[in-house]
């Protein structure tokens, strides 16, 4: 059949309606038949899909329930890790002391006294300071023998002068290690200042410290060679879960890797909220670095010294991002660090949404000018308005440069009520009063002006913040008579009559 004959039939069967079984029918019939089958099957694989994605996510509930009792798992089996490790350090203690006193029938005071003699050539002053002592470790050995020591504070070594380590001293070193050993101290305190420690006298007292009630510990200018002191003290942080208070003081830390060693040490310990680390990672170039943990972490501290220890941020904002939150910190020092405009800016902005921050030391860091002591001033005091003031960071205590150059300037900071009352104070001087609450308190709709009932509640204020202002002499008759004069008594009249 030719082309033409073809088309021919095709416009026949359109002319008579297409009925029949015309080729435009069946064309039509198998095409529809197609698609609906199509539909079907696509339609078939959806609710296949579908049933695929119910499993899957059926299986996700069971995996991430499962993950949540092995995570819970892993919890308990961490706290079991710790009691382990705990029960350990106590049972090594415990042997230690059985080993003590199976070498002892009775217990005296062995170590050999030192003469006079072998200080020959020392000064008075040193040769006095060492027979102290020397008289000191006997008399807390004493009495941690005696039981008489319990609760006690055991403080060895001067602030004035700074004793060397002599072999001569170990014995009276081994007497004291071994009283601390065996004797139960109901939660004491020990510091060490200005003594040598070697490692020598420090393999005898780290046993001796493990397992132990510590509650303070306190290292101060111990002359520790190499990372010793680190490793010492990060091993009583490690070994004495009721440790409370941290400080080591002038004990220089050359390495970043030791110094972050011993800040790790102290932001995982369970119970410490109060540390010192002054004049410690001043050879340290990236400081900053080393002690961010101590603010980035979630660790609730109640004092922070960071006193001279070459600090710069460099843009960083982890110490006033921490101050913010308003943590339970109650004490940060961070003097002579390199702090700059920018920190004290921040500092001054954190503080404002602060309320448990009482003392905070920024003075003589080499950044900061009058620009950054001025955000500082303005935090704790600013009279552009009542609001402001009463926004303001109450009740604290700043040390900042003073305007004339690097002397401490002492910002103390008043109770909200004292401030508002200073500020009053001093626009009464101007007698400017008037004009402040009238545009501090403006309503802005004269038929309806809600400052009115605001009148008797000024000068109640008034009044009680003058009994709360115990630092400001100014009475507040002239105040009150100022504000009665002349702050809205026209229109309480009006309203009146």
């Amino acid at each position: 059949m030719s082309s033409s004959d073809s088309i021919k039939k095709r416009r026949i069967a359109v002319s008579n309606g297409g009925g029949g079984d015309g080729i435009v029918d069946d064309g039509g019939s198998t095409t529809m038949s197609k698609i609906l089958a199509k539909l079907n099957d696509m339609e078939n694989r959806c609710i296949s899909m579908q049933s695929e994605l119910d499993s899957c996510i059926s299986s996700r509930d069971a995996i991430q329930q499962e993950m949540d009792g092995m995570q819970s798992r892993l919890f308990h089996v961490d706290e079991l890790e710790k009691k382990c490790t705990n029960l350990d350090t106590r049972c090594e203690s415990l042997q230690r002391s059985v080993q003590i006193l199976s070498k002892e029938s009775k217990w005296e005071y062995s170590a050999p006294p030192v003469p006079l003699s072998h200080w020959r050539g020392f000064p008075e002053n040193y040769i006095n300071k060492m027979q102290t002592l020397l008289a000191d470790i006997q008399g807390y050995t004493c009495g941690l023998r005696s039981g008489e020591a319990s609760g006690r504070s055991i403080h060895l070594g001067q602030s004035d002068i700074f004793l060397q380590h002599d072999d001569i001293l170990l014995p009276h070193w081994k007497e004291f290690a071994n009283a601390l050993q065996l004797h139960e101290l109901n939660r004491y305190k020990i510091k060490i200042q200005n003594v040598q420690l070697t490692s020598e006298v420090l393999d005898l007292l780290a046993p001796a410290l493990k397992g132990k009630p510590l509650r303070e510990l306190i290292l101060e200018r111990n002359g520790f060679a190499n990372n010793e002191g680190i490793m010492f003290s990060t091993e009583c942080i490690k070994h004495n879960n009721e440790l409370q208070h941290l400080d080591w003081i002038n004990n220089q830390i050359d390495s970043t890797e030791d110094a972050m060693l011993l800040v790790d040490a102290i932001v995982s310990h369970p119970s410490v909220t109060k540390v010192s680390l002054d004049n410690c990672f001043g050879g340290i170039s990236n400081s900053y670095e080393v002690v961010r943990p101590l603010f980035a972490s979630d660790r609730t501290w109640e004092k922070l010294d960071l006193e001279g220890n070459n600090i710069r941020t460099r843009g960083g904002t982890e110490i006033p991002n921490y101050i913010a939150s308003n943590p339970p910190l109650t004490h940060l020092y961070l003097t002579g660090n390199k702090l700059n405009d920018d920190d004290a800016t921040l500092i001054a902005r954190a503080l404002k949404g602060n309320t448990n921050l009482k003392n905070l030391r920024i003075h003589n860091n080499t950044g900061i000018t009058d620009i950054g002591n001025n955000a500082l001033r303005v935090a704790i005091y600013d009279p552009t308005s009542l609001n402001s003031m009463s926004d303001c960071k109450h009740a604290c205590i700043i040390h900042v440069d003073s305007d004339r150059g690097m002397n401490n300037s002492i910002l103390i900071s008043l109770g909200r009520g004292s401030k508002i009352y200073k500020l009053l104070s001093e626009r009464n001087k101007e007698g400017s009063n008037v004009q402040h609450l009238n545009s501090e308190f403006e309503d802005g709709d004269e038929e309806n002006d809600n400052s009115l009932k605001l009148v008797p509640h000024v000068l109640e204020c008034v009044y009680r913040y003058y009994h709360n202002a115990s630092r400001i002499n100014e009475l507040p008759l002239s105040i009150m008579y100022e504000i009665l004069r002349g702050w809205k008594m026209p229109e309480l009249y009006e309203m009146r009559r």
